[in-house]
């Protein structure tokens, strides 16, 4: 299909290139006996004309009309039609763009084109080299020029349709565009024709001006495009979005050139694939396939971005180095491929394609000065996005940490609520996480979380989200309803539960996990509240009934997630959901106060469990009266309190526990009508600084209660 198109092409560019030049070979004995030094000059002012182009949106187009328009009257037709002739085929050997078909139809439609020209114009003015300026010749040329005008862009229109590229909203802004040249020329016609009554010297002298405005013109257009590209660049300097970043690039370059088509290539992450980025008009985007080029397959884009030159392709019908998408041949026969380098590091390349051949011969270095700058904002943006990464992700893991879990959180559940479409958390805790860390050592417990991770996100699915949730925490984002998700969820348990990770020389088994599962709508359509949900099940669902099971969550779970049943205080886990929202919100400097109750396993042996309670109730009691509405306090363990205060001094933090010591030591416990109980409280504290997360925090709690529990045996003893 596409041969035959160029054949239809080819075919047609001969037909009028034949017929133009027999037009103009009927001219050659009235060309005998012209003025030679006169048609030198007109050829050299036609031709000066043609190579200084003037770019008028997407397409190029010049003042040549004036050496015509002025030389019918001057100078006779023959000289008219030979004038443009010779330039035609002059201009692409002075360009170093010949291409004979192309410069063959270009003399035969200008032959065309001036003949009805003249034709149109002899009506007005029989006598063609009357060289006379008067109202009758003014109008013949103002109307045989729209004439020359409406047929110069008739032929082009026909060759386009021959090869199936005509664009009729292209065809009409091309077509005004010139209509605005012609409007320029008329000045410098009537001048030409105006002189030329005196001496045949200066009307060509007249035309002169015209040449300094094509100039002018064209510095203008290269100043704005300058400017284009500096705002352009300058206004993306803070856009940190390789595509968005690209989107414009594409379109400031076909902006800037006559392309039907601008792709930006860039690098994938293994920077062996080409992949396009950004097709423009992305009506086109169906000519290139998304996985792009690998660099075994090569071609002419690969070799560009190597050497790192711009290359031009005047027609990739003939150049070996094209690779095409498409199978049945080249659709787009241009190519300006402007590679896009920085510091040494490849990014990619911005290709300008055009669906006529020779169509790229101004302005590509302004597009080579974009790419040049685009290069720099892509690799900010990639060092941009490398460090978003890093503060997205856990360390210890590579999963993303809790922050960015909590906004993706929030992303799919307003997502979910407003489409409908079922989202779940899941919870996964490693059970007796601690027992990995005290036997091996820290590093084994990373071992044990780094794999752990893999395997969840390997095992939740390609739309799962995994994160680090907390210390031996991990948090799942699922789009699915809560059967799926439990089905998923079992999948983990069992693979978790047959896992073995490597360390040293040692298989570290035996490793099992509780998991909790809420899922919105049915449990709740708020991120947190459905977080919370999730975490309640994966507690008192999983944890608290045995471990190393699934829990989805029931409301039966709300009762015990909060307030511990003895004490009155926040449950350990309620607490530690506390510790992250406000680590979250920024309150990263924290007082730890532990309390033990000495020798209360002595009080239960003497005196029974039921005094136990009594003693624990009257304790949570005085710590709750002992404290301010923004002080947090939990039952830790069986009689080990713990409280925590945000942002506080040494001073405020040794106050509050001598309050609650006190408190506790001079209360009277009723054990019977006859028997009071006089209970002592131990305690330490310590000012915790830079807490990361809750993880964190609770582990140095952890080793409080270690060290005060090791200083009251040693006072026992």
């Amino acid at each position: 299909m596409e041969r035959d198109s160029l054949r239809r092409q080819s075919a047609m560019s001969v037909l009028f290139g034949t017929l133009g030049l027999i037009v103009a070979i009927l001219y050659i004995p009235q060309l005998l006996h012209t003025n030679w030094l006169a048609l030198s000059v007109l050829v050299v002012l036609a031709t000066t004309l043609e190579v200084l182009p003037i770019p008028m949106r997407q397409s190029l187009t010049t003042l040549v009309p004036v050496v015509p328009m002025a030389a019918m009257v001057v100078d006779g037709p023959a000289q008219a039609i030979w004038a443009l002739v010779i330039a035609a085929f002059a201009t692409p050997l002075l360009m170093r763009e010949w291409n004979f078909l192309t410069a063959f139809f270009n003399a035969g439609q200008y032959a065309l084109s001036v003949l009805l020209m003249i034709l149109t114009f002899r009506p007005f003015h029989g006598n063609l080299s009357a060289r006379t300026l008067n109202s009758e010749v003014v109008v013949g040329v103002v109307i045989s020029s729209l004439v020359f005008l409406l047929f110069n862009h008739l032929f082009i229109s026909v060759l386009n349709a021959s090869r199936g590229t005509l664009e009729y909203g292209a065809t009409v802004s091309a077509f005004l565009a010139d209509l605005l040249n012609i409007a320029i020329c008329w000045p410098f016609a009537f001048l030409m024709i105006g002189a030329s009554e005196f001496n045949w010297v200066v009307g060509p002298v007249m035309i002169l001006p015209i040449i300094i405005l094509a100039y002018i013109l064209r510095v203008h257009r290269q100043t704005r495009d300058l400017q284009i590209v500096h705002q352009a660049t300058t206004r993306l300097t803070s856009e940190f979005d390789i595509r968005a970043i690209a989107q414009e690039s594409a379109k400031i370059a076909r902006k800037l050139t006559t392309a039907d088509v601008v792709v930006v290539f860039v690098l994938d992450q293994t920077r062996t694939r080409l992949v396009p980025e950004v097709v423009y008009p992305a009506n086109q985007s169906h000519l290139f396939h998304r996985d792009g080029i690998s660099e075994e397959m090569g071609g002419v884009i690969w070799s560009t971005i190597h050497s790192g030159e711009f290359v031009y392709i005047s027609d990739a019908r003939k150049d070996k180095r094209v690779r095409w998408f498409k199978t049945d041949g080249p659709q787009l026969l241009s190519m300006a491929i402007f590679p896009m380098q920085t510091h040494m590091s490849q990014q990619g390349a911005i290709v300008c394609y055009a669906e006529r051949s020779h169509a790229f011969t101004q302005h590509v270095q302004y597009v080579s000065a974009l790419a040049n700058q685009v290069s720099v904002l892509f690799e900010n943006a990639r060092l941009y996005q490398e460090l978003q990464e890093r503060t997205r992700r856990d360390s210890a893991t590579g999963l993303y940490n809790y922050r960015f879990f909590y906004e993706e959180l929030a992303a799919r559940v307003a997502a979910s609520v407003d489409g409908g479409m079922p989202v779940s958390v899941m919870i996964v805790d490693i059970d007796f996480f601690k027992k990995f860390n005290d036997t091996y050592g820290h590093l084994a417990g990373d071992a044990v979380l780094m794999e752990v991770g893999h395997l969840l996100q390997r095992l939740s699915g390609p739309d799962a989200f995994v994160a680090r949730y907390g210390g031996e925490e991990f948090a799942l984002l699922l789009p699915s309803g809560r059967d799926a998700a439990f089905e998923a969820a079992e999948r983990i348990r069992d693979a978790v539960r047959q896992l073995s990770v490597e360390f040293h020389g040692y298989r570290l088994q035996g490793i099992t996990v509780s998991i909790g599962i809420a899922s919105c709508p049915l449990d709740s359509d708020r991120d947190r509240d459905l977080l919370l949900k999730a975490d309640s099940a994966m507690y008192w669902g999983a944890k608290q009934r045995g471990r190393n099971r699934t829990a989805v969550y029931t409301p039966e779970f709300d009762a015990q997630l909060f307030v511990d049943g003895l004490t009155g205080l926040y449950t350990f886990h309620m607490a530690n959901i506390r510790v992250r929202e406000e680590v979250l919100r920024g309150m990263t400097s924290w007082c730890a106060i532990c309390i033990d109750l000495q020798q209360f396993g002595h009080v239960n042996n003497a005196f029974g469990f039921d005094v136990g309670d009594q003693v624990l109730r009257q304790t949570g009691m005085m710590i709750r009266e002992c404290l301010r509405h923004d002080e947090l306090a939990c039952r830790y363990g069986g009689d080990e309190m713990l409280i925590l205060l945000p942002d506080v001094t040494e001073s405020e933090a040794l106050a509050v526990q001598d309050r609650v010591v006190k408190a506790i030591n001079s209360h009277r416990f009723q054990a019977s009508d006859n028997v009071v109980l006089h209970v002592r409280a131990s305690a330490t504290h310590h000012l915790l600084d830079h807490v990361e997360h809750a993880a964190d925090l609770f582990n140095r709690v952890a080793n409080l209660f270690s060290e005060l529990q090791s200083k009251a045996g040693e006072s026992m003893a």
